[in-house]
């Protein structure tokens, strides 16, 4: 628990206005250069995306040039790419149950481990060789400045690199699977794409020489209650994790009954279940991001007889504790430390591509449950227009 708050600087609101200029540069630059969008015809119009495909690459592009930095972004763009494909395809349910299994996809899996943690402790060593340990400059110097445990013992470069690809693959796949189904719902909803393209019209206004929207930050961002509102339902519709484990620390007895689960077993829990039951979201299988304008229709409890604290972390109030029927993102002590962060990504990547398309979707895929992610099935198309 104490890593959580080693990476403070780097998730703090001062590092996230930083952070907003550089996702929209990597999406536009993006745009301008991937096969989905660009073929090497300035004159493209319309085009067909692979859209789980473009969103994962979209997603590392700017996760790594944020939260790593320059260094470890340039490096995206060679064979340091193709490492972590290789330790993505070890993030599979299998893996955890066998983790040493002596197969091929095994031992390149562990071999990109190996590869991308040298490359980030080069990165470190660098850095302190230079003496350019700066905590708001992005998570590898929060983490070094920071990373000191209670008893005074500071945190190894092995560990800090351990922590970096641990925090990179977790945020990859749950960030690029929302923004799928966001444009995904989004493009069976023109009516939705033209009032975010309106929302930010009217947020951030119209330069007068150009005649382009202005250009987007963090504070606009929050400002964008539909665009939030439309991340948030996206989450509600396709919880990132379909289930998450927890150890049993203590004999624990299953609510209404005598059973006793013993300690040490693990129970397994869906999160997605109660965001889908009609019993506390009205038209619950309906994407319908609004729903989030009346607060007083969304209940921060499952269990009515108890009252929770909410707290809002700049794109709404969420309940504080773990009874809440909306946990997309975990609850107490282990709710996930990138949720601001998941927001200002997620927003950005989408403002931007509303920027610049329209989009429809024929037929919206079935979900996935084979994976630990709740990934669109194949094929995922959306058909893209430029806007003029």
């Amino acid at each position: 628990m104490e890593q959580k708050k080693f990476a403070k600087s780097a998730l703090s609101k001062d590092a996230f206005k930083s952070y907003v200029p550089k996702i929209v540069e990597e999406v536009v630059d993006y745009f301008k250069t991937s096969s989905f969008y660009y073929e090497g015809k300035d004159d493209k119009k319309s085009g067909v995306a692979r859209v789980l495909l473009s969103q994962s690459q979209l997603t590392i592009f700017t996760a790594s040039r944020t939260l790593l930095g320059s260094e470890v972004r340039s490096k995206l763009d060679t064979n340091f790419a193709s490492y972590y494909a290789d330790l993505d395809k070890g993030f599979t349910p299998i893996n955890f149950v066998f983790p040493h299994l002596p197969l091929p996809v095994y031992w390149r899996r562990d071999a990109a481990q190996q590869k991308i943690s040298n490359t980030y402790k080069e990165i470190i060593a660098g850095r302190r060789k230079e003496g350019n340990i700066d905590a708001t400059q992005d998570l590898i110097g929060s983490l070094m400045a920071n990373a000191v445990y209670k008893n005074g013992e500071r945190m190894t470069d092995q560990h800090i690199a351990n922590l970096l690809i641990g925090i990179l693959m977790g945020g990859q796949h749950t960030s690029a699977t929302t923004s799928s189904w966001a444009l995904l719902h989004l493009g069976q909803r023109p009516d939705l794409i033209e009032a975010l393209y309106q929302e930010q019209v009217n947020i951030c206004g119209i330069d007068s020489d150009t005649n382009q929207i202005n250009p987007i930050t963090y504070e606009k961002l929050q400002d964008m209650t539909l665009l939030n509102d439309t991340i948030k339902e996206t989450l509600r519709l396709h919880s990132p994790l379909h289930s998450v484990f927890r150890k049993v620390m203590n004999p624990l007895q299953v609510p209404n009954t005598s059973y006793i689960i013993p300690k040490g077993h693990y129970i397994m829990v869906s999160t997605g279940f109660t965001m889908m039951s009609e019993e506390y979201f009205k038209n619950a299988g309906h994407f319908e991001p609004r729903r989030w304008q009346d607060p007083s229709s969304i209940p921060t409890t499952s269990d009515s007889s108890k009252k929770e604290e909410s707290i809002d972390y700049g794109f709404g109030a969420v309940s504080k504790g773990v009874s809440s029927p909306y946990l997309p993102f975990g609850g107490g002590r282990h709710r996930c430390i990138g949720e601001q962060f998941a927001y200002v990504q997620l927003g950005t990547i989408l403002a931007t591509f509303i920027r610049e398309f329209t989009w429809t979707v024929d037929t919206l895929p079935e979900i996935d449950f084979e994976s630990m992610i709740t990934l669109p099935k194949e094929p995922a198309l959306i058909n893209w227009t430029k806007r003029t």
